[in-house]
């Protein structure tokens, strides 16, 4: 009898969730379709309009897409710093910044590269970070030039303006360092 008890209690239970679920299978109901509206001529819309035509007329118009002219703008992309168009050679630096950060006395000439096209010679800083610099090559705070690359030298010219406004010309060398500091 328990086990009757126990399948009837089953099937009571059971059944508003079958119900439930039927019930949910039920067809759906269509979806409202848009509405299109096609569109209308000119003299359609003046002939439907009657005495309000020409206010019709005037919004007609300033619908119309305005196109963009760019006369007498500015362009968007230009840069607003724009950097000078030349530069005289005199003023272009050559070489590594690193190399114009530094006083002269401060490099060491260690070695010398020859290649068909240039001499080149090896200078190393005071950290021990090592550059090669040509003929016309700027090293040093003062914007010396490199003049001349030999086996023993590097000939350096360097051009500033003393207190009384007078240009003055300095040569100085760098002597190559041999492997044991001499």
């Amino acid at each position: 009898m328990r086990r009757n008890n126990l399948r009837l209690l089953a099937l009571l239970m059971a059944l508003p969730i079958l119900a439930a679920v039927w019930s949910g299978c039920a067809k759906e109901e269509p979806q409202n379709q848009p509405i299109v509206k096609k569109p209308v001529t000119k003299k359609v819309a003046e002939a439907s309009a009657g005495p309000a035509a020409a206010d019709n007329a005037v919004v007609a118009k300033a619908a119309e897409p305005v196109l963009y002219n760019p006369a007498g703008k500015r362009d968007p992309f230009t840069p607003f710093i724009k950097p000078p168009k030349t530069m005289p050679s005199a003023e272009l630096p050559v070489g590594p910044p690193s190399l114009q950060t530094q006083d002269i006395g401060s490099f060491k000439y260690v070695g010398m590269i020859w290649s068909p096209r240039a001499v080149r010679a090896l200078v190393e800083d005071v950290e021990g970070r090592g550059y090669t610099v040509t003929v016309g090559s700027r090293l040093g705070r003062g914007g010396a030039v490199v003049t001349r690359i030999s086996d023993k030298e590097i000939m350096v010219k360097e051009e500033f303006k003393d207190y009384t406004g007078a240009t003055v010309v300095r040569e100085s060398s760098l002597k190559l360092k041999s492997a044991g500091g001499k």
